[in-house]
């Protein structure tokens, strides 16, 4: 099945519409493996610092405060004691990394399809190209609202890095720049449209359409042939 993706200039107008084969996005919409992808890029977000002292790094007194009995108290050990006031924490948090990764081709599948739900609600566009000729962050409002796209949380995918677009772009409250080769599940679906230039959505459909490299496996009945004299010897001949 195809699909058709509006392109625009950059006053607004229309260019006509490009086609991009839903296989080539992945076919289908996983959802469960889009959000695998979200929490995986969340969780390698966390800065993971959070940390509390335990009772062996606190300040203070190993003595015991009072003797085991007769005193009438509960029995108590030293001041550092956890369920005491400014005692160390039980079981606090300690720095620790929270990062971990999924296949490239679990990642590379979750892009697609968080880009397949943008094409199917009508929330991805194809502008031409941006005219810049030095960053102006006025230009860039004007043509965001010519586009339909003016106060809304965009995600633009640009042709590597583009110095004008970025800068042009990064004062605007939600709107965000990132080169088409590092665009990811988390962003597209965090963002509510996705903004192509012409050259960074041609990438893109390139890159999804590549064929990936199978290891090619021998086939059975290949296996190399033992000399006669040594299929002798195990036989006892």
């Amino acid at each position: 099945m195809s699909l058709e993706i509006n392109i625009k200039d950059a006053g607004g107008a229309d260019k006509g519409k490009v086609a991009v084969e839903e296989a080539a996005l992945g076919g289908k919409i996983k959802t469960r493996l889009m959000h695998a992808a979200t929490v995986m890029y969340h969780a390698n977000r966390r800065a993971g610092t959070a940390s509390t002292k335990n009772r062996g790094e606190i300040s203070g007194s190993t003595k015991k405060l009072y003797r085991q009995k007769g005193t009438g108290n509960a029995r108590a050990g030293s001041r550092k004691s956890g369920t005491r006031h400014k005692g160390g924490i039980i079981h606090g948090p300690v720095p620790r990394d929270w990062s971990y990764t999924m296949p490239q081709k679990q990642r590379l599948a979750a892009l697609r399809s968080a880009v397949l739900t943008k094409v199917k609600d009508g929330e991805a566009l194809v502008i031409d190209k941006f005219q810049f000729a030095e960053p102006k962050t006025q230009e860039m409002a004007a043509t965001l609202e010519k586009l339909g796209l003016g106060g809304k949380r965009v995600l633009i995918a640009t042709d590597g890095v583009d110095r004008n677009v970025h800068l042009s772009a990064r004062n605007l409250p939600g709107v965000f720049v990132m080169p088409v080769m590092d665009l990811n599940a988390r962003d597209v679906l965090a963002n509510k449209h996705l903004l192509f230039t012409r050259t960074a959505f041609d990438k893109f459909v390139a890159r999804s359409q590549a064929k990936t490299v199978k290891k090619t496996r021998k086939p059975k009945g290949t296996r190399k042939a033992k000399p006669a004299a040594a299929q002798a010897a195990g036989t006892g001949k």
